[in-house]
């Protein structure tokens, strides 16, 4: 998925699930490559080591500005873009 859909989750329960298991995957992707260890991505994404292993299982308990602010400490930049829907007749 190149851009996380947030039009297709405004009618779900949830509307910033998918963007955040995207920002999440992308974080993930990040510390892989760099090689970390589960104590060295904790460190460097400011989680305890607790969180990073629920990051990694993929518990939804981390909120966008959290995500983000992991993001940015692994020199990812997230780009946030606001369309208005098409018109309806």
């Amino acid at each position: 998925m190149a851009h996380a859909s947030v039009q297709s989750d405004l009618n779900s329960n949830d509307p910033g699930a998918e963007l955040r298991e995207y920002l999440r995957e992308r974080i993930l992707e990040r510390v892989g490559q760099a090689g970390y260890t589960a104590s060295q991505a904790a460190e460097q994404l400011g989680l305890s080591r607790a969180q990073m292993s629920r990051l990694r299982g993929g518990v939804d308990e981390f909120t966008l500005d959290r995500l983000v602010n992991a993001a940015a400490r692994v020199e990812l930049t997230v780009h946030l873009y606001s369309t208005r829907p098409y018109a309806r007749d």
